[in-house]
């Protein structure tokens, strides 16, 4: 076990309290109108949440982008509900699809359009009521109704919006469980004499926004919060301000920026020095990346009341922090930054993702669907399952570094030695975490649907990625593997847990998962998969063909079973610096 140096224990101490030092800045009152509506309470969603949330959700949903033309998601918002009539001319609905656009007869260059327009569209109105009736008739969407349903979704929520109907944030006095009415109804409908108050401050909140007057519109603001409050219970001050730092810290963002400089530094130092100043410097980094990953978990477990696994965001951002956690207990024990450096990695790209593909791996926090409100079994099945995607996350960080070594050359026996195992240890805790998952998910799946096993494409795909480690370990101790055999289906095996992770949800599409149904990046998986391929044949025909490598020879090679489908990689590893036939 290794020791700390006190300049390292130190530093973690004063980042661990930077989250708190964050807290107390963020709750300083601001007097911009947008500042004293960003808590606001809303009800959206099937739960209570921050104008702020809504306000993101919202102009991303509709424009593409948070920050829409450089402006606070609130500002925008405020603008698209204070003055309709501009909203209604306003380009801001983003809608790339060129074939969809030309079938609507749509500028197929064109970016973003009007409300005005899109509604006056004959043929988009003549395919929304296709879309209607086949959703009545509970028919599946074909061909190009899912984009335009996309589209569909963005004009109405944009309509929503400017007419004050999304805007739900009248308390109903019979409690927050119960339907909360909007700023429509204050506006257009008769009101109790009790929300008069809070209707005349709504007229001065729009006015001000309206006519650009901030100061009229901030003393509005801060009397609307006041009279919204006295009509019914709210949620408390501290919740909302909660999930507003929580949307404006970005805490994973800065995780995966530190994460890849921890990485970039790792990479440069040599490993196994432990004393090295560039050893410590990378693993600091991690360690802080580490420090915002768990701060922003803890604060989404907070908001949602849950944990942080019920979509495919959710579990990217998971198995991200898995990845890092088995890394940083193997790399305590036997510290030679091999583990850090391939979970640092596989951490990064994931985050990445996570952090700039919002609208294929939505962020937003929605309540559980009724399969899912068992928070006992969904922490067991769901986490042990997504812990085994990160042990084998880790393993492809590994694999690739030994298969890039050994192609290459650049590394010691010894070194590729410490790789190798390296690679094996963490696919033996992915499998023992997948299987533990699977086997739970039998049971969850009697507890919910009354059986153990259906043949449900995620329950199938889920055991095809385990029998694929399985194999691994089983023609590893059956001698059909080597070394870099190993290392080398490490990497093809992963692509099983890309389809049990991903592609159920995102390209099958079926079964009874549907929780976690999605849409996009599929054309992006694709590429990596085949890359992946790609990787694995050169580093095989370069570690064959290598200047230095022994010949091949019938009597220098274990002979593998007639058959085995192990036997292209199994080959291979006696060449890895010359492996002894029992190692």
């Amino acid at each position: 076990m290794m020791t700390l140096p006190r300049y390292f224990r130190a530093v973690l101490l004063i980042l661990l309290l930077t989250p708190t030092a964050t807290v107390w800045a963020q709750t300083t009152p601001e007097k911009p109108a947008v500042e004293v509506l960003r808590g606001l309470p809303i009800q959206s969603g099937g739960r209570l949440k921050p104008l702020d949330t809504l306000a993101r959700e919202s102009v991303r949903l509709v424009t593409g982008k948070v920050e829409f033309q450089g402006r606070d998601p609130v500002a925008v918002l405020l603008s698209w509900w204070a003055d309709p009539e501009r909203t209604r001319t306003s380009e801001c609905i983003e809608f790339r699809d060129q074939a969809v656009k030309k079938a609507l007869g749509l500028e197929v260059e064109r970016r973003w359009f009007s409300l005005k327009e899109l509604e006056a569209n004959e043929e988009l109105g003549r395919r929304r009521e296709t879309i209607h009736q086949r959703l009545r008739n509970d028919e599946e969407l074909r061909g190009e109704d899912p984009k335009i349903q996309e589209l569909l979704t963005r004009i109405q929520t944009l309509a929503a919006v400017a007419d004050g109907s999304l805007l739900r944030a009248v308390p109903n006095p019979s409690g927050l469980e119960e339907p909360w009415a909007s700023f429509s109804n204050l506006q257009h409908s008769e009101v109790v004499e009790r929300a008069v108050g809070a209707k005349t401050s709504l007229e001065a909140l729009s006015a001000g926004v309206r006519e650009a007057k901030p100061q009229e519109a901030s003393t509005a603001a801060v009397e609307l919060r006041e009279e919204l409050q006295s009509l019914g219970p709210v949620p408390s001050d501290v919740a909302m301000a909660r999930e507003v730092r929580y949307n404006s810290s970005h805490p994973f963002r800065k995780a995966w920026i530190l994460y890849l400089t921890g990485f970039l530094i790792l990479s440069f130092v040599r490993v196994g020095t432990q004393k090295s100043k560039g050893y410590w410097a990378g693993v600091a980094l991690i360690a802080t990346g580490f420090v915002f990953h768990i701060y922003g978990f803890t604060l989404r477990c907070l908001i949602s009341g849950r944990p942080p696994v019920t979509n495919m965001y959710e579990s990217v951002i998971w198995v991200a922090f898995g990845a890092l956690l088995f890394a940083f207990v193997l790399e305590f024990r036997t510290p030679k930054g091999h583990y850090l450096k391939a979970a640092a990695a596989g951490a990064t790209v994931c985050l990445i993702l996570a952090d700039l593909l919002p609208t294929v791996l939505d962020p937003s926090i929605h309540p559980l669907t009724p399969v899912l409100r068992s928070n006992f079994w969904l922490t067991i099945h769901v986490l042990c399952i997504t812990l085994g995607y990160a042990a084998f996350l880790l393993s492809l960080g590994l694999g690739h570094m030994v298969l890039w070594k050994s192609a290459l050359r650049k590394d010691s026996k010894e070194k590729l030695n410490s790789l190798h195992d390296a690679v094996y240890k963490a696919i033996q805790i992915g499998v023992i975490f997948l299987a533990a998952g699977t086997i739970l998910g039998g049971v969850w799946a009697n507890y919910s649907w009354g059986r153990f096993w259906g043949w449900d494409p995620k329950e199938v795909w889920a055991l095809i990625a385990l029998l694929g480690y399985l194999a691994i370990l089983h023609g590893r101790y059956a001698g059909w593997l080597r070394k870099f055999g190993v290392s080398a289906w490490s990497v093809l095996a992963f692509q099983g847990v890309l389809m049990a992770w991903y592609g159920v949800n995102y390209v099958l599409g079926a079964g009874l998962h549907s929780y976690g149904f999605g849409t996009g990046g599929g054309q992006y998986v694709g590429i990596f998969s085949f890359f992946e391929v790609v990787f694995v044949l050169w580093a095989w025909w370069r570690h064959r063909n290598a200047p230095n490598a022994p010949a091949f020879s019938a009597s220098s090679q274990p002979r593998a079973p007639m058959g085995c489908p192990f036997s292209a990689f199994s080959k291979l590893d006696k060449h890895t610096q010359g492996e002894s036939e029992n190692d």
